[in-house]
């Protein structure tokens, strides 16, 4: 309950209306066709298993990253540089405001109980780590990590910082923390229900934190450490493993 107190005491002063002119508009359409187009390609990608170079074999680790670091990265570079109103300190990239670093670790804190029930949960255990080696090997659990953290670094800049600063040059700043929000839970469809479910209300979270702190970095460190975190709960949870 103390969480959605906060989420709606950090909503609320971002309601009030915000004078956006007709670049700033045009940017966002810009966003919300180029952000659109990504999901549903990227998704369409995520959920079969082949790889998009080898007609009928399947995809590897490596494809997977380049395929979805290309998207999350070159589609927003290019509307970036192509829209009117869109800069890249404008869709998050900045130093964070002072404080940022201390909420995102009193959420990480508030996920522990949580990630540990889930991590013991069969459909958790089944699909963590992504790369099934890292549970055995040091080296695997490092390159794993490493791959997964610059995955995870395009993907809050791309949902924290281009779609939710782009889109509240349309839509205002609420509405596009809620866009993209559901555009964040989509793309987890094919993970466990319970984290599709979550997903949701996370993005919303993850949003006004990247809103409130001007940057989508404290997002990126906060979902890398939970995303780190879970990993090593799994394996921990189960025999055979490093941990």
């Amino acid at each position: 309950m103390r969480v959605l107190e906060w989420l709606r005491e950090q909503i609320a002063p971002l309601a009030e209306a915000q004078p956006r002119s007709a670049a700033d508009r045009a940017g966002g359409w810009v966003v919300l066709v180029a952000g659109l187009a990504m999901v549903v390609g990227l998704t369409a990608y995520n959920l079969q298993p082949y790889s998009i170079a080898m007609v009928g074999m399947g995809r590897s680790w490596e494809e997977y990253l380049v395929v979805n670091l290309c998207a999350l990265v070159l589609i927003p570079s290019v509307a970036t540089s192509l829209a009117p109103g869109l800069d890249w300190a404008g869709l998050g990239w900045r130093r964070s405001a002072p404080g940022s670093a201390h909420v995102a670790a009193l959420l990480l804190l508030l996920m522990v109980p949580l990630l540990l029930a889930v991590s013991r949960l069969p459909d958790f255990q089944a699909y963590y780590p992504l790369q099934p080696e890292a549970a055995h090997s040091w080296r695997h659990f490092a390159y794993h990590q490493f791959t997964y953290g610059a995955y995870l670094f395009a993907w809050e800049a791309f949902f924290r910082g281009f779609l939710t600063f782009g889109l509240a040059r349309l839509t205002g700043v609420v509405p596009a923390i809620l866009l993209q929000a559901v555009a964040f839970g989509v793309m987890h469809v094919g993970k466990p229900p319970l984290e599709v479910a979550g997903s949701f209300f996370g993005g919303a979270v993850l949003g006004v934190l990247a809103v409130r702190a001007r940057s989508f970095l404290p997002c990126f460190w906060l979902h890398w450490a939970i995303s780190a975190g879970l990993d090593v709960l799994v394996i921990a949870a189960r025999p055979g493993g490093i941990f």
